[in-house]
């Protein structure tokens, strides 16, 4: 079930995010389908793009990173051997060796087998979003209108249901863009300073991961220290980690945070809870969209009170007037 609904739900978030682009096209007479396919490939041509920058850069590093880190690990065995010598003598060492090889190749078919399927999952997931997709912006205002008549209200107070979702998600997103802008820049003139090679590329991996809860932070936080470390060394190595765990969990928690309260009118403790509770009940698409779906149902919650008093005052007029 997972399957289909995480990729619709991206779908359909997407859409409300990118139908706009598709409406500019059509004004200059090029055609909806056309216009949605256009935008896919776009999407698609900056995601693939940004892993291919990643890929490349940490492979251009590869080997400096790799002589790096074999000598940090050196180091801590001789270390480690100097004061504590775990193995004994050599047969003990040979029987040791013998029973952990078999643990050893179990575990790591095991692991292939859980990247195969994690690759393969997301590869399905990736094909039904981008089909969703496609239709949600081709055909955005005949769904939008299907929606607001089949909401089991008055089909103008569907309609403002629709427009306050949709000003939600794209609010919340514009915050997450500006914040996330803020973030790159930060992390990216970091790696200009330490005159690190690829800053641009560390900027540009940060700025689109930023759009991933928690495990986007992960990845382009991993891909700029792996440049440092390859590049100039252990030093500049920490000062980026340093700048990076400020940037992304201080910085830009607060400014996010302050950014989607104001423009959702939500108190930023609201926002936060929601986020936790959000990211307890459905991971990392509950974390992101806890916020905007909490002031969605504020908003109907208000139009459904304002319809209410209002028919109530209609009804006391009618009696007052009788």
């Amino acid at each position: 079930m997972a399957g289909l609904v995480i990729p619709l739900v991206v779908a359909v978030v997407t859409g409300m995010l990118l139908h706009p682009v598709v409406d500019r096209l059509e004004r200059i007479r090029c055609p909806r389908s056309a216009g949605a396919a256009l935008v896919l490939i776009g999407l698609s041509t900056v995601v693939v793009a940004s892993l291919w920058l990643t890929v490349v850069g940490v492979i251009d590093q590869g080997d400096e990173i790799s002589a790096r880190v074999t000598s940090g690990l050196e180091f801590l065995d001789q270390e480690i051997g100097a004061r504590w010598d775990p193995i004994g003598d050599p047969e003990t060492a040979q029987r040791s060796l013998a029973d952990a090889i078999p643990q050893f190749l179990g575990g790591l078919s095991s692991w292939f087998g859980t990247v195969f399927s994690s690759i393969a999952a997301f590869l399905v997931g990736t094909g039904i979003s981008a089909f969703f997709l496609y239709y949600i912006l081709r055909d955005w205002y005949p769904l939008n209108g299907w929606m607001e008549q089949h909401l089991g209200v008055d089909p103008d107070l569907g309609s403002a249901f629709v427009a306050d979702a949709n000003n939600a998600i794209r609010s919340y997103f514009g915050a997450i863009t500006l914040s996330s802008l803020v973030t790159a820049v930060a992390i990216g003139g970091t790696a200009v300073l330490l005159d690190l090679p690829l800053a641009l590329t560390i900027g540009l991996v940060t700025f689109v991961t930023s759009y991933v809860p928690y495990l986007g932070a992960i990845f382009s936080g991993a891909f700029a220290v792996l440049i440092a470390l390859g590049s100039t060394g252990t030093r500049d190595a920490i000062i980026m980690l340093l700048v990076i765990l400020v940037v992304q969990n201080i910085v830009q928690t607060l400014m996010l945070t302050k950014l989607s309260s104001d423009l959702l009118n939500l108190h930023p403790i609201v926002n936060l809870a929601s986020t936790i509770v959000g990211a307890a009940m459905a991971g990392l698409l509950g974390a992101m969209l806890s916020a905007p779906v909490v002031a969605i149902a504020i908003a109907v919650q208000q139009r459904l009170a304002a319809q209410r008093h209002a028919g109530t005052a209609d009804l006391t007029g009618a009696t007052d007037h009788l």
